[in-house]
């Protein structure tokens, strides 16, 4: 094989590689943690004082997993807590969801993990309670 040949070898290997790079990052699904992420980072400050409040907590929300349940309980002696607990699933979008705060008297809300996929979630409560808003985010796992 001569040189002219070799060279002509290399760029057509080298031209069929970034093809089937190309075509292979053009065919892979990439989620968003959020669809309007500018908007969100407009109203950003409101996330970083709730997160504030939270942190002045003498106990923040406690996020624990439970054979079939997850157990959201609320700080305080009693009060009204309202809100929403959000779902979110890294590896997959279309799993995601979200549902309002439903806490007893107990300032505990449970929630089955029958809709959850095994893996890891992004657990985040908006929160409100006594006038003031509250924002806590934990990682949790289903197994």
């Amino acid at each position: 094989m001569s040189w002219g040949k070799g060279i002509i070898l290399v760029f057509t290997v080298f031209m069929i590689g970034i093809g089937v790079m190309v075509y292979k990052s053009m065919t892979k699904n990439i989620d968003l943690v959020s669809n309007n992420y500018y908007e969100k980072e407009l109203k950003y400050q409101e996330q970083i004082n709730k997160i504030n409040n939270t942190n002045r907590l003498a106990q923040g929300v406690k996020i624990e997993t439970n054979s079939g349940a997850v157990i959201i309980t609320y700080p305080g002696n009693s009060g009204k807590v309202t809100g929403e607990v959000s779902f979110y699933k890294p590896s997959d979008a279309k799993n995601d969801f979200k549902i309002n705060v439903e806490s007893g008297s107990d300032l505990k809300q449970i929630i089955s993990t029958e809709k959850l996929t095994k893996g890891l979630w992004k657990v985040q409560v908006n929160w409100a309670m006594d006038g003031q808003e509250y924002f806590n985010e934990e990682k949790i796992t289903i197994q």
